[in-house]
């Protein structure tokens, strides 16, 4: 049987990481995590409890310059720095350098993972979420995206019908100039781990939504908003949370919530 690990590893770019950034990481260290940032540039907040490391190794940057949007640049500036992480933590997983967790996953309690197995949760009742995301270096997911940086577009096999046929078609018959992320921002993260992990069969491997996703997209807001969250913190059911509304951090902080007390035990 193999030993269980808890090494993760995560990506920020460069410059400073956010205040939720900043104790979602510390949060981790505190439940025995052993975590690595990875980085393309200077990190000069990182907490001195982790391990910060050169990225280019794992995947050049310049893979950013292929997942440039055309016909939706303007209203999704952000988007190709969140289709490249995608890929990266692919990268990580092929070069074997632990579980992804995204920077913004707040750990309330110690866990470990199979590096022989995968470990992953459901977001919503369908699909797989990207934010905690394992699977062994030799798995063929891995493989999928090997096989994708080779093609001349990033177009993925996995979509379905509607956004891998009908939509491009539309678009080229309407002379609308697209690259393949311009299909929409999930299509190399939640939903391709979600696709592919049913077309090799691991779908029902997936961890329960409240591991990592009690709340999601503006149900985080209570994570702010002065809810009773504690049960997050108190029921070994709940192992973290991806904090998703990350705007809120620079709002007056409200008594009693979340947010307070994660201020006041990480910061």
């Amino acid at each position: 049987m193999s030993a269980r690990r808890k090494d993760v590893s995560t990506l920020w770019m460069d410059g400073p990481l956010r205040r939720i950034d900043r104790i979602c990481l510390r949060s981790m260290v505190a439940q025995g995590l052993d975590v690595t940032l990875y980085t393309y540039g200077d990190v000069p907040n990182a907490p001195p409890e982790v391990r910060v490391e050169d990225a280019t190794p794992i995947l050049d940057r310049s893979l950013l310059d292929r997942l440039q949007l055309k016909k939706q640049a303007a209203n999704r500036p952000f988007q190709p720095v969140a289709n490249f992480s995608d890929f990266f933590r692919i990268m990580l997983l092929k070069h074997d350098r632990g579980l992804w967790l995204d920077s913004d996953v707040f750990v309330f309690r110690s866990f470990e993972y199979d590096p022989t197995g995968v470990f992953f949760g459901k977001e919503d009742a369908l699909r797989i979420g990207s934010p905690v995301f394992y699977l062994p270096p030799d798995h063929p997911i891995i493989g999928e995206y090997d096989a994708l940086m080779t093609q001349s577009e990033l177009m993925p096999n996995w979509l379905g019908f509607k956004r891998g046929v009908l939509r491009p078609w539309l678009w080229r018959m309407r002379g609308i100039e697209f690259t393949p992320p311009d299909i929409g921002i999930t299509i190399y993260g939640n939903d391709a781990f979600t696709r592919l992990a049913r077309r090799y069969s691991i779908y029902d491997r997936a961890l329960p939504k409240a591991r990592f996703y009690h709340w999601t997209g503006r149900k985080t807001d209570q994570l702010f908003d002065g809810t009773d969250w504690t049960f997050l913190r108190d029921n070994p059911k709940h192992l973290g949370i991806h904090v998703h509304r990350k705007f809120w951090e620079n709002e007056p902080t409200q008594p009693g919530s979340w947010w307070e007390w994660a201020q006041d035990t990480y910061g």
